[in-house]
Formats: C-alpha cells, structure tokens, sequence
C-alpha cells in the first residue's frame, strides 16, 4: 500500500504506521510525504496513522472515505 500526504508545516520528518486487526504492525519513517508499506498480510483491517515530527497544530480537520476507489482523504488548514 503506498500512502501519501501533503507536508505538514514545520514536519521535520514523518513516521506512517499501519496497525493490522490481528495485531501485525507495519512501519516506515522518512522526511519524504509518501510510505511504501509492502508488507502488510492480506486479509487483514488496517488503521494507518501519519504523524509528523514537530508540526504546527492544525485546525477544521475533516476526513472522509471514497468507497469508489478504496481511499480516504484527511484535510485541513494550518
């Protein structure tokens, strides 16, 4: 699964964590806004969380799901 974001102002570097519904876990941390998780067990629910190294707090997050296509989308300002 390759996961994308656009840069959070003030990120210094990112760590994309994928939480598998059997208790797999799956890690990647780079400076880069995009994670390649490769190994992750078919099958299986995963929560995939982004969180960025010293940004700036957000504000009027919204989040929604696009069911047509398998992907979700999380927004908002800074």
């Amino acid at each position: 699964v390759m996961v994308s974001w656009e840069p959070s102002k003030g990120a210094l570097s990112y760590t994309t964590v994928a939480q598998g519904s059997a208790g797999y876990n799956s890690t990647c941390s780079n400076t880069e806004t995009t994670c390649l998780l490769d190994d992750l067990l078919c099958g299986l629910n995963y929560t995939i969380t982004v969180i960025a190294s010293d940004p700036c707090i957000p504000q009027h997050v919204t989040a929604e799901m696009v069911c047509s296509n398998d992907t979700g989308v999380v927004s908002w300002e800074e």
